[in-house]
């Protein structure tokens, strides 16, 4: 049998316990600095994320300027050529009124003309003229129209005015 007294000597002559298979304490210090740099890279992470985040911002924000310049750019030149092209059209517009009015007026004169001309064939012939024009005195030898060279008298065909006769 045993004692109460054996049992408190036997505790007393047992070796000491065995340590605690947990890790040892250097781990946790390693734990709790390994930790603290995640922690610290997250932050630096972090940081250049929103550093590039602004950057990207800036860039789209200069593309889209660029791009809506050159809209304005190409909206500027289509809006000329539209205009050039308005001009044109008043243009072709404006000779083709002209164009038009002169038509009009030519197949307004080719009726008068017809008309002209069917009142000519209409109309009858007029009778000869009732007081013909004299005739033109034939030519004498010399190819002038006149007296024959006897009939020219004593002057030898200077015109002299008729002697004037008293009475």
């Amino acid at each position: 049998m045993v004692s109460i007294t054996d049992r408190e000597d036997d505790g007393s002559r047992r070796s000491p316990p065995p340590p605690a298979s947990g890790p040892p304490a250097w781990t946790s210090w390693l734990q709790i600095g390994l930790s603290s740099m995640l922690a610290v890279l997250f932050l630096v992470i972090l940081g250049k994320t929103r550093e590039q985040s602004q950057l990207l911002m800036k860039l789209e924000q200069r593309l889209q300027g660029l791009e809506n310049s050159r809209a304005l750019d190409r909206t500027s030149v289509l809006e000329e050529q539209q205009r050039a092209m308005v001009g044109r059209l008043q243009t072709l517009e404006a000779g083709a009124q002209r164009l038009a009015a002169l038509e009009q007026q030519q197949d307004e004169w080719r009726s008068a003309l017809a008309d002209l001309q069917g009142r000519a064939v209409r109309r009858p012939q007029r009778d000869p003229d009732p007081f013909p024009a004299p005739a033109m005195p034939s030519a004498g030898p010399g190819g002038r129209p006149g007296q024959a060279p006897a009939d020219r008298g004593e002057g030898g065909g200077v015109l002299r005015p008729p002697p004037v006769s008293t009475p």
